[in-house]
């Protein structure tokens, strides 16, 4: 859909959310404590634009660490669900970065996958607007650009509203029908010119040569069918503490628990939904006390065949949109992108065993 570009001015920010504040929870990056998170804001002042991305990913917003299913309560052996309030709240999220907004595309296509489709969390995403914001000054750990959803610095797909930082104002793209009546409505928007445009375009053509080298991914779901038992894994394992920084902050991963907290002395409970990982060893244990995944090679591997194997398989995507924040954040220093490489360099090498057999 191709759509006019307007003017933001850096300025006009509060009238902004003034305005759409009425109509939308608004979120935004927020420095608490030197890091930067998406929160619902009070006050434009909390908005923070000098940063890389922030540390946790905004699906937050929709897909929370803990959220209530619902609510009952007991009556002797019986028990009544309660009806809570089931009509979504609407959400804008400002400042979303590209390889994020494309993450609510992934997180979609797994909670709706199936003949149980997850309607908390596809409710809270159709009432999402997506308002994004483009890279300028990607981190180093950032690669983007090597997956297969043609990611970049200034991506504006699956948003529904793009904006460009050029210095004193953003350039204002509506993406989706949604960021068009929005757009629509803030007559106050300027019009941008020639010299706006192509300075976005010089601004992408920076960000993208910040960007480290291409990973080659082409074969990696190919490779990975092949290498289940491989030594790799052992490898790759040897120093992972299995603390979970990995999964905790990324963007595209769903794993999670759900329990109940019972209130016995008012004879009433709530059932919660809470992340979990993969990468913890209770997670797939059994109550027999068998686990599948005893050991951390297991649990690693798992975790690299969920993004690059299995994601492809069931939804014809890599379940992974290089932001980094694995990368950026493990502390024993596993980087995806060397992972990455070092099964590339398996296929090599079978490939050379049979040059050699023949």
């Amino acid at each position: 859909m191709k759509m006019d570009e307007k003017l933001l001015k850096k300025e006009e920010i509060g009238k902004l959310y003034e305005y759409l504040s009425r109509y939308y929870n608004f979120y935004a990056p927020v420095k608490i404590n030197g890091q930067v998170n998406f929160k619902k804001i009070s006050n434009p002042d909390e908005i923070e634009l000098d940063f890389l991305n922030s540390r946790i990913p905004p699906k937050e917003v929709i897909f929370p660490r803990m959220e209530t299913l619902f609510k009952y309560k007991m009556n002797g052996k019986d028990i009544e669900i309660l009806e809570g309030n089931n009509e979504p709240e609407k959400n804008i999220i400002f400042g979303i970065r590209p390889c994020d907004a494309y993450s609510f595309h992934l997180l979609e296509m797994f909670f709706a996958w199936g003949k149980f489709q997850d309607e908390l969390f596809l409710s809270k995403r159709k009432n999402t607007v997506l308002m994004g914001l483009g890279c300028n000054e990607p981190r180093q750990t950032c690669f983007c650009t090597s997956l297969d959803y043609q990611g970049h610095p200034h991506r504006s797909e699956n948003m529904d509203i793009f904006l460009c930082d050029l210095g004193d104002n953003f350039l204002f793209k509506a993406v989706s029908k949604a960021g068009k009546a929005i757009m629509d409505k803030l007559t106050w928007l300027s019009n941008a010119g020639k010299n706006d445009l192509k300075k976005a375009d010089d601004l992408l053509k920076r960000a993208e040569s910040l960007m480290a080298p291409k990973l080659n991914i082409d074969d990696t779901a190919d490779i990975l069918d092949k290498c289940f038992d491989d030594p790799l894994w052992e490898d790759i394992s040897a120093n992972c503490l299995g603390c979970g920084t990995c999964a905790f902050l990324c963007p595209t991963c769903t794993c999670f628990d759900v329990v109940d907290e019972p209130d016995k002395y008012n004879n009433r409970g709530k059932r919660i939904r809470i992340w979990d990982t993969c990468q913890f060893c209770i997670y797939t244990l059994h109550t027999s006390g068998h686990n599948p995944r005893n050991s951390k090679i297991e649990r690693c591997r798992n975790r690299i065949l969920h993004k690059f194997s299995y994601y492809p398989k069931n939804y014809g995507l890599i379940g992974c949109v290089g932001c980094g924040r694995c990368v950026q954040s493990c502390p024993v220093n596993n980087d995806i992108r060397q992972i990455i490489k070092k099964i590339n360099r398996i296929n090599k090498q079978n490939k050379e065993e049979e040059i050699l057999v023949s």
